[in-house]
């Protein structure tokens, strides 16, 4: 009978040590939710588009203390078309018809939307930011507006990338809401009935 030999149980010791960090996943979902919080009705036809202008594609990275490189978390979901759909619905809500070739356009550009999170041995810090660029383009004027978002927290030990995903959608939620109903963006729309 041979013993295991110390080559043999540090092979098997990092394996296992691979398999626990490789754990996490490696894609998140954000599913944001509009919620109005005004009454104003908006008779017009619009068109809609989106493009995501982001320099770069991952939601999340997490940046570990003495590594150089970072663990990149993408998203499992389109967010340009899930960011689009969200606001039409909402803009829908308030008497907006949409239409493909209508003579008023809204542009919705995606600048940025990701979160760094640095960890340490013994604590974490998350940083998230969205910004989103309304432009609303009507025969008679245009008018651009950027809106944006930051969040920090922090937590114990290493973070939980699907709870950090759940603070994200909430936080995309809340910006989202807020284009939504943004008084500037809907006088515009109504001057042009």
């Amino acid at each position: 009978m041979q013993k295991p030999s110390l080559l043999t149980a540090l092979t098997l010791g990092m394996t296992l040590l691979l398999g626990a960090c490789s754990s996490q996943p490696q894609q998140v979902q954000l599913n944001p939710q509009v919620e109005l919080n005004t009454t104003q009705q908006v008779n017009s036809i619009i068109a809609i588009r989106s493009q995501d202008l982001r320099s770069n594609r991952f939601l999340i990275s997490i940046h570990q203390q003495d590594q150089e490189q970072a663990e990149l978390i993408a998203s499992a979901n389109n967010l340009r078309q899930s960011i689009e759909q969200q606001l039409s619905q909402a803009w829908q809500q308030q008497g907006l018809g949409v239409v493909a070739d209508a003579p008023q356009r809204i542009t919705i550009d995606i600048l940025e939307l990701a979160s760094r999170v640095d960890e340490s041995s013994v604590k974490y810090q998350a940083s998230s930011t969205i910004r989103i660029s309304v432009t609303v383009d009507t025969p008679s004027q245009t008018l651009a507006k950027q809106f944006r978002s930051n969040h920090s927290h922090e937590g114990a030990f290493s973070v939980n990338v699907n709870k950090q995903a759940e603070v994200m959608s909430k936080q995309l939620s809340q910006l989202l809401s807020e284009i939504a109903s943004d008084p500037q963006l809907l006088a515009v729309l109504e001057n042009q009935q």
